[in-house]
């Protein structure tokens, strides 16, 4: 009987550790029509000069800085829409949350190489967070139906309004200590 069980245990722990589940990583298709615009907000992202990943955390996330780099990134196709196909999420069933981060190539090879080159002038953006289910094969994968269009911003020149309102803070001191004299 020991064996038996032992037997059960062990072929469970087996499956479950071979457990994956698929999405289909596009932004157009089966529900989804989300395209990316550069920092212009009208000229839609076109060739592989620019990348969009996958960003992704179990069940439901509110902080996207707790997500994890599927790094599988995909070129845009054309008119701002990257059809990346099936990405696989091994250890992972049911529904995630996800986030697309999209980069300029030139700026860096990934997103993080972006945001880590400090440069002023990079183009980089975040989707908002969005929920997916995993579907697992052979089932057809699911599109990011909850994925909206986003536009690129210029990184390191978009200040928090929290600097805002200390500049202004700042600003008022000045103008309070002008008056004294």
């Amino acid at each position: 009987m020991k064996k038996l069980i032992l037997t059960v245990a062990l072929g469970v722990a087996c499956a479950s550790a071979f457990a994956q589940g698929q999405l289909n990583f596009a932004n157009f298709g089966a529900g989804a029509n989300a395209p990316w615009y550069d920092t212009d907000g009208t000229t839609k992202l076109a060739g592989t000069a620019f990348q969009a990943d996958l960003w992704w955390g179990p069940g439901t996330v509110t902080d996207s800085k707790t997500l994890t780099e599927l790094g599988q990134p995909a070129n845009f196709a054309s008119s701002g829409y990257f059809l990346g196909g099936s990405r696989t999420i091994n250890g992972q069933t049911g529904t995630i949350t996800g986030q697309v981060r999209v980069w300029d190539t030139a700026d860096g090879s990934s997103y993080a190489a972006v945001l880590a080159s400090g440069s002023p002038t990079a183009r980089v953006g975040e989707s908002a967070l969005f929920s997916i289910a995993l579907t697992q094969p052979p089932t057809t994968p699911n599109t990011l139906t909850g994925l909206n269009g986003q536009t690129l911003v210029l990184h390191g020149i978009i200040p928090e309004p929290s600097t805002f309102a200390l500049a202004g803070l700042g600003f008022a001191g000045l103008l309070v200590l002008r008056r004294r004299k």
